[in-house]
């Protein structure tokens, strides 16, 4: 059963669109600290290191660049013509 949703006062709206607001610098946040982090790793740095500058551990380093890593492409089988 859903619900109808109800109309929201001008003070609800107005709060709901800082809401809003607020989401999206998170969002944006949230996606330059993974780049640093991409990027540290990249040139070299250490999940050690890293993880101290960020203020978290080793592991969540390690499980952000797992995560939001370059994907690794499979090399083309042997034997295999290259279409183009």
């Amino acid at each position: 059963m859903s619900r109808r949703a109800r109309e929201l006062t001008v003070d609800q709206a107005a709060l709901v669109g800082a809401v809003r607001k607020v989401a999206r610098q998170r969002l944006k946040i949230n996606t330059d600290y993974v780049m640093a982090i991409l990027r540290a790793r990249e040139e070299g740095a250490t999940f050690g290191a890293i993880a101290e500058a960020a203020g978290t551990s080793s592991q969540a380093v390690q499980e952000i660049v797992r995560r939001h890593g370059p994907v690794k492409r499979s090399e083309p089988k042997a034997g295999v013509a290259d279409p183009a």
